[in-house]
């Protein structure tokens, strides 16, 4: 824990009076652009596609994902989920609403937090948690779940967002 507090403490002056939201936000901001421009780029007649019969389609992902949004963002902030109907949106114009509704939801969340509070402990119905575990936990469920739509959108002869932008830069 001191290890911790000292990068923590060295770290403030490069990235602000937060830096264990800086860096998440930086991450987050990220993966969020993903989502809405992957959602946005893949054709309607391709939302249902599934690499195999027993995976999600594209569509699915990208709710699946929007549900996620709203649990672990819930989570950050030590309450429980508000309802949605994510999982409900089965057209490209409803897919694409429900992922930036659920990133919304997030931004709402995250725009208020501070290091202190990903540090304290809170409780959500009978268990406990530090937010910066759910913050951390979903950095890494968000990516893994767009490396999933990746796969799905060159099957379809669509370059991925992320892909898209690298190119852009060189």
């Amino acid at each position: 824990m001191r290890f911790f507090l000292i990068v923590v403490l060295a770290s403030r002056s490069l990235l602000g009076a937060d830096p264990i939201v800086s860096a998440f936000k930086a991450r987050y901001e990220t993966a969020k652009l993903n989502f809405i421009e992957s959602a946005a780029s893949m054709p309607a007649e391709f939302i249902e596609f599934k690499l195999t019969p027993e995976q999600r389609s594209f569509r699915e992902w990208i709710t699946h994902t929007a549900g996620m949004n709203y649990s672990a963002c819930a989570s950050m902030a030590g309450k429980t989920a508000p309802a949605h109907d994510a999982n409900k949106a089965t057209t490209k114009p409803a897919m694409e609403k429900a992922i930036s509704e659920s990133f919304s939801y997030c931004d709402s969340v995250i725009q208020s937090m501070t290091d202190a509070q990903t540090l304290s402990e809170v409780t959500i119905g009978s268990r406990k948690i530090v937010p910066v575990d759910s913050m951390i936990g979903y950095i890494a469920n968000v990516n893994a779940h767009y490396g999933n739509i990746v796969g799905y959108m060159r099957m379809k002869g669509v370059v991925p967002p992320s892909t898209a932008r690298a190119t852009k830069t060189k």
